[in-house]
């Protein structure tokens, strides 16, 4: 008798689990109670460079080569442009740091980052100039998982689960993806999944041309649609219910300004600020395997803030593992 997975919860991880086991042809369920989701709020941005220290992320070759197969392969088959190529434009913040960037053309990272530009877009200031990345971008998230429910809605059902109600009968596995849902048992059973609070604004303006890049100086802004712009992302631990605030609003606001004129800053208009709590691991590494405790049961979560990115290789690895 053919097997069966139970998935819980449809953010990120939970689609993309969904989609993975779809094209394998496997039977699955997947439980969602309706609450909220970071996914479902994200900018969806990936970049494989670190820019604090101007470093490679965790595996990046593997991951984007990856992301960039499974996004394109959702992409095709749901006949919507959820994968967005956008490079990032990052202002250097003083010399010291254009010095490092130079420094770090010859290291790993160098396959990713150009070399330093001065002139920058009309409206964007960057005295000591930039530099750019080009394998970046974004997933537009709600889309996709919208998009994935809408080609097999006969998977899904509106229910809970948690880990002490073990595996249903019927099913021979459950596969975790509740999010920050899940903390308090998984917590409970020795992991450290932590909530990491973020807000974004979209802001509107008919004066900023940005040629189509993702400026990024402390705070990311990014194209989005037409004169509309995403800007993020605030970062805040201990927070247990998620809303938008004018602390966080400002903070975004006051961050992004040095990057732009004053004739383009005064130009933004607020037209949405969302919000959402972050899985996060203590060693920002992805939890994914079977809990020790409770077999038959794993656990794929932790994606924090790279989640777009790791995703997709966290997932396929394993979908491998449980079915091979």
């Amino acid at each position: 008798m053919p097997s069966k997975t139970l998935i819980v919860g449809c953010g990120l991880a939970g689609t993309l689990a969904a989609w993975a086991l779809y094209k394998r042809q496997e039977s699955f369920s997947v439980y969602d109670n309706g609450s909220a989701s970071a996914s479902k709020v994200a900018a969806g941005m990936y970049n494989p460079v670190s820019f604090k220290r101007v470093v490679e992320v965790w595996n990046a070759e593997e991951h984007m080569k990856v992301m960039l197969e499974t996004y394109s392969e959702i992409d095709k088959a749901l006949g919507v442009n959820i994968l967005h190529h956008l490079p990032i434009l990052r202002i250097f913040p003083n010399e010291q740091y254009r010095k490092h960037w130079e420094s770090r053309m010859n290291h790993e990272v160098g396959q990713w980052i150009s070399r330093v530009f001065e002139d920058a877009p009309e409206g964007v200031v960057a005295p000591f100039g930039f530099g750019i990345v080009e394998e970046a971008g974004w997933v537009n998230l709600p889309e996709m998982i919208k998009g994935v429910q809408c080609l097999m809605p006969e998977k899904y059902e509106q229910k809970s689960w948690s880990i002490s109600d073990g595996i249903p009968d019927g099913y021979d596995r459950v596969i975790d993806c509740r999010g920050v849902g899940a903390k308090e048992e998984i917590n409970q059973l020795g992991y450290k999944l932590a909530s990491d609070h973020g807000e974004i604004i979209t802001l509107k303006s008919n004066t900023l041309e940005t040629q189509d890049k993702i400026i990024n100086k402390i705070k990311w802004l990014m194209p989005f649609s037409e004169d509309t712009y995403k800007l993020g992302a605030t970062y805040e631990w201990g927070v247990e219910n998620s809303k938008p605030t004018d602390e966080g609003k400002n903070e975004l606001i006051e961050a992004i300004k040095p990057a732009l004129t004053p004739s383009i800053s005064e130009s933004l208009e607020l037209i949405s600020h969302e919000s959402g709590l972050r899985p996060t691991s203590h060693d920002r590494r992805p939890y994914a395997c079977e809990l020790k405790s409770h077999p038959g049961i794993y656990v794929l979560n932790g994606l924090g803030t790279r989640g777009v990115l790791v995703a997709p290789a966290t997932v396929r690895k394993v979908i491998s593992e449980i079915l091979n």
